[in-house]
């Protein structure tokens, strides 16, 4: 084990410590090197993450507000460098494989709007210098978000990003690199940007 190994597997420790009261993570899951949780503003007695029995999982979860939460199922993989971002919900089902560096993401990050928008940046740049954290006070009630679900025994390939409101039906497979902005039926591959379907799977 090298000394970038042991850093981040102590900085994990802290974080869990510090986050046990926002986290219920079953104890026979796997935290890769990678796993990181960032919860910017935590409401109180509230769960943000959950992790089932026999997952495998090396990606970082982002709450940016206090609203977002993320449940990931049992026997999931989920590969290094794979982001999940939450404002509203993430719902990861059974059996799923999601490779590395991957984005989902539940919501827009910024009104499509110009005038809704234009003070995002020196909002951020203002907290910045002040030290206080960048998105104190975003203006988020303009930020459209819609939850996400990852039905089971679906599989996703390195670089695929999942937008808000997307339902992922069970044992779909996404191609690498496909944008994923409409919903996938079951038992299809898509791939794409935007991902379309290209084949049909049998359930077994």
């Amino acid at each position: 084990m090298n000394i970038r190994s042991i850093y981040k597997k102590h900085r994990r420790k802290k974080q869990l410590a510090q986050a046990s009261g926002y986290v219920s993570i079953h104890p026979d899951a796997i935290l890769g090197e990678n796993f990181n949780l960032d919860l910017r503003a935590p409401e109180s007695g509230k769960t943000y993450l959950e992790i089932g029995a026999g997952s495998i999982v090396d990606s970082s979860f982002v709450f940016e507000t206090g609203t977002g939460h993320m449940k990931v199922g049992e026997r999931v993989h989920i590969g290094g460098g794979t982001q999940l971002i939450s404002k509203s919900n993430i719902t990861i089902g059974d059996d799923v494989i999601i490779a590395w560096n991957c984005t989902i993401y539940d919501h827009n990050s910024h009104s499509i709007h110009w005038v809704e928008r234009k003070n995002d940046v020196p909002r951020e740049w203002e907290n910045a210098v002040k030290g206080r954290p960048i998105l104190q006070d975003k203006d988020w009630s303009v930020v459209k978000s819609a939850p996400i679900t990852i039905q089971d025994k679906v599989w996703m390939g390195f670089g695929v990003t999942v937008l808000k409101g997307v339902t992922i039906g069970e044992g779909a497979v996404i191609g690498a690199g496909s944008v994923v902005t409409k919903d996938v039926p079951p038992y299809t591959v898509v791939a794409g940007n935007p991902a379309r379907v290209v084949r049909t799977l049998r359930e077994s």
